[in-house]
């Protein structure tokens, strides 16, 4: 059932069955079936940006045991409000994202262009546990070619969910299309060095 309210995100991604609490991950049981294959496909094409990121998304993971109380990185609080107050992409609406922009507000957290971040680094979440069912979990190749690689392609090049998308390619490295997208992306200036040192590595082994 989807959420009332003024939606932020676009139907097929509001339709995604799977909770932030549990870091919106497909659960390793769900079947590698046409349908389910088609909803990931879907769910990544609706999710990938038109453009280059100015910033990558989502924002790197802090280390819990690397973190003191005062340690972690202020986004993270706002997820915290968020995932209470939208625990399914059906419940991201304007209505709900104003709520907690006013709760982050009262907490003294910076707000700054606080719908447009948001919806952003949801989609990015979204995008990432996509990408990484696909290239993790999924075993059938052939099911996924072309159009994984191509999508994990633009992801990275992109800026969001870079990490990801260039791990469902190294996943599927056996796969010529997958290959043949990972050595462009070597060449590609626009990726973090970490990543492109990973893609160079696995070209070599």
């Amino acid at each position: 059932m989807i959420s009332a309210g003024t939606p932020l995100l676009p139907d097929v991604v509001r339709a995604y069955p799977f909770s932030w609490g549990s870091g919106f991950v497909w659960p390793s049981e769900t079947g590698e079936n046409e349908k389910n294959l088609a909803y990931a496909r879907a769910v990544l094409e609706a999710c990938l940006p038109r453009d280059v990121l100015a910033l990558p998304e989502p924002p790197e993971e802090p280390v819990v045991w690397d973190c003191e109380d005062d340690g972690y990185p202020g986004w993270a609080g706002v997820r915290a409000v968020l995932r209470e107050r939208m625990p399914y992409a059906r419940h991201v609406t304007a209505e709900r994202m104003a709520g907690a922009k006013a709760e982050c507000a009262r907490q003294g957290i910076v707000t700054t262009d606080f719908e447009e971040v948001w919806v952003r680094r949801i989609t990015a979440w979204i995008a990432e546990q996509t990408l990484h069912w696909c290239g993790l979990v999924v075993d059938d190749e052939e099911a996924l070619t072309p159009w994984l690689m191509d999508l994990a392609e633009l992801y990275a090049q992109r800026g969001m969910a870079a990490e990801k998308a260039v791990w469902a390619l190294r996943c599927t490295k056996a796969v010529p299309e997958s290959r043949a997208a990972l050595t462009r992306l070597a060449a590609y200036r626009g990726l973090p060095d970490g990543i492109r040192e990973q893609i160079v590595h696995e070209l070599r082994s």
